[in-house]
């Protein structure tokens, strides 16, 4: 318990002194995203996340996402996504500090679904579907160009692929320029 202590305390100088370091992603800034998370109540390999954005205004990005998720509720089945992504950054409105990334945001998209031959089709719809996720997530920018990253959410929103299921997924942040 001490050690977690030690280390926000840390943490917390150092995002402190970087106040006026690091510009979260704003206009003609990039970022790649990377990360983990957990997602409804499947059971397996947790999913992974990778996907890039683009700051159109100081409060606005654009970009898109992948991600792969494999699970076992006795049918060992996966899903694949590939979605655009648009964000709405709160930096401004919630006069924020640099460090930090406050924003909320929509993923539109083709999913893909496989299953085995003998998957009942009552469960789930197999297959190539289109779906759409809601989010709001945060980053923490630890250097210039390093932030970790988290995103609380459900899936699935339209149309029901797995019915609306909630994920959270946490990783980090590289930003490009």
């Amino acid at each position: 318990m001490r050690n977690f202590v030690i280390i926000f305390v840390f943490l917390m100088v150092s995002s402190m002194m970087m106040a006026q370091g690091p510009e979260p992603l704003s206009k003609g800034k990039m970022a790649v995203n990377v990360g983990t998370g957990f997602w409804g109540l499947r059971t397996g390999f947790m999913p992974i996340h990778a996907g890039m954005e683009f700051g159109i205004t100081e409060d606005i990005s654009v970009g898109y996402n992948a991600g792969w998720r494999l699970y076992s509720d006795g049918w060992n089945h996966s899903l694949f996504v590939f979605q655009a992504r648009g964000d709405y950054h709160f930096n401004t409105l919630l006069n924020l500090d640099k460090v930090w990334d406050v924003y909320a945001g929509l993923r539109i998209g083709p999913a893909v679904m496989t299953a085995p031959a003998n998957y009942p089709d009552w469960l789930s719809k197999q297959g190539f579907n289109f779906t759409v996720d809601g989010y709001a997530g945060g980053r923490w920018y630890f250097s210039d160009t390093m932030a970790l990253n988290a995103e609380v959410g459900l899936m699935g929103l339209f149309p029901d692929i797995v019915g609306p299921t909630p994920f959270i997924n946490a990783g980090l942040t590289f930003r490009l320029n």
